[in-house]
């Protein structure tokens, strides 16, 4: 059944991240008059290739190629300022306009946050998800303690020094008797470098309500980006090993700050294959010569942190699943030419724990620890055309393999990208 078309796009990671969302959303960010990072902080990244140009950011959505196109960091963004003004200045320095509005809404990573990732990951152990240790976490616990630091709070120093003050407290508390570490951080010394901070952002602070409504009026193209993936969900993901925020769809009018009641084209971005950087249970990973292989031809190494990422079949299962939490209207599938020239391409299409059929994924770790991948196998493509108009142009293999990835997941098949490059996408 055709979905309905609208002027709102949501760009949703199907897989656990790293599905090149960057490139796609430069793709869709042509058309846009907005595009809304909605979740998250510098704990992902996104590389943007153009000519001889690449753009790596963490916290500014993608599109600083498009100059008319207004770029938003929702309520929803944990915001570093030390990295957002790194990247502003990065920004100018490759001579790249930044139309870029922040919600005063947006909460604070401080430096005690990042100090507290490292023990919390040291704390967690075996369970610890393999944080970035970027300080996301903490910041979101802060959240909901609801002593955490907000952009808006910048604006009025009497306010920030009050409230820097019962944050600071209690996070040196929390290192020092909980963690029994040292606290290497100086209260006037942190107020005055954020209230610093202030005097450089402050031009960019807007209440995003108001602008993102103002725009829904006017029918104008507002599209979505989202960091991370399905899989790493807080709610619906691998818990624990999940990101600290809610990744999927359903999350854009809360950590955008506007009601969208209204027809959305939801796009799921995934890979041809998988790749996960966390530290817990990953059923089709691939081992071997096999994984380097594929690791280097496609570049898997964390955009954040440089970590090599681990490497696997494509599960069709929890494609399925991510297609359930997100009502995509599309998928749009990158990097088939990294698994150019394979003789035989697995694809995973069911599960079994204890030798008997599972219904959907496991919520709990045990179940997921025990899958075992139902595969089907596929004859693998040889190399594709330099310059692709069409699906008619390519090998019958991967169409067969385009084919298999629709039946199983349930979803449609939009656009194909073959390479890095903008350029290097074609439509179904």
């Amino acid at each position: 059944m055709q979905k309905n078309k609208s002027n709102i796009v949501v760009v949703i990671g199907a897989q656990w991240g790293d599905e090149g969302k960057g490139k796609v959303t430069d793709y869709f960010a042509a058309r846009a008059n907005y595009i809304v990072r909605f979740q998250g902080g510098n704990n992902a990244g996104h590389t943007i290739i153009l000519d001889d140009k690449t753009v790596k950011l963490h916290l500014i959505p993608s599109g600083v190629l498009h100059k008319e196109c207004k770029l938003i960091i929702g309520n929803g963004v944990v915001i570093d300022p030390r990295v957002l003004i790194k990247e502003l200045n990065m920004l100018k320095k490759e001579g790249l306009s930044t139309n870029l509005l922040v919600s005063d809404r947006a909460h604070l990573i401080m430096p005690y946050h990042v100090d507290i990732d490292y023990h919390l990951t040291n704390y967690q152990n075996e369970l610890a998800a393999g944080s970035t240790r970027s300080g996301i976490a903490p910041v979101y616990a802060d959240k909901l303690y609801r002593h955490g630091l907000r952009v808006a709070d910048l604006l009025n120093k009497d306010l920030f020094e009050t409230r820097l003050k019962k944050s600071f407290d209690f996070n040196k508390a929390l290192v020092e008797k909980v963690f029994n570490e040292k606290f290497n951080h100086n209260y006037e010394e942190i107020l005055k470098e954020f209230l610093g901070y202030a005097s450089v952002i402050k031009q960019y602070i807007a209440n995003i309500t108001e602008v993102l409504s103002s725009a829904v009026e006017k029918n104008e193209q507002i599209m979505f980006e989202g960091a991370q993936g399905a899989c790493l969900d807080v709610d619906h993901g691998l818990y624990p090993y999940t990101t600290s925020s809610n990744t999927i769809a359903g999350q854009i009018e809360a950590g955008g700050g506007v009601g969208l009641n209204t027809s959305k084209k939801i796009v799921g971005i995934a890979k041809a294959y998988l790749t996960y950087v966390g530290r817990g249970p990953f059923p089709t990973e691939i081992k071997g010569e096999l994984e380097d292989k594929i690791r280097d031809v496609g570049q898997e190494y964390g955009t954040t942190t440089g970590r090599a990422r681990r490497v696997g079949w494509i599960d069709l299962v929890q494609l399925k699943f991510a297609n359930q939490l997100n009502d995509f209207s599309e998928i749009i599938l990158t990097k088939v030419d990294v698994l150019s020239g394979l003789k035989n391409i697995k694809l995973c299409v069911g599960y079994k724990v204890g030798g008997k059929d599972f219904a959907g994924i496991p919520s709990d770790i045990h179940n997921f620890k025990n899958i075992e991948p139902v595969y089907e196998t596929l004859p693998g493509w040889g190399s594709l055309p330099n310059h692709i108009k069409s699906l008619n142009q390519c090998p019958d293999e991967l169409k067969n393999f385009v084919a298999k990835v629709e039946e199983v997941a349930g979803v449609k098949v939009s656009l194909i990208s073959y390479g890095p490059d903008r350029n290097q996408t074609f439509k179904i």
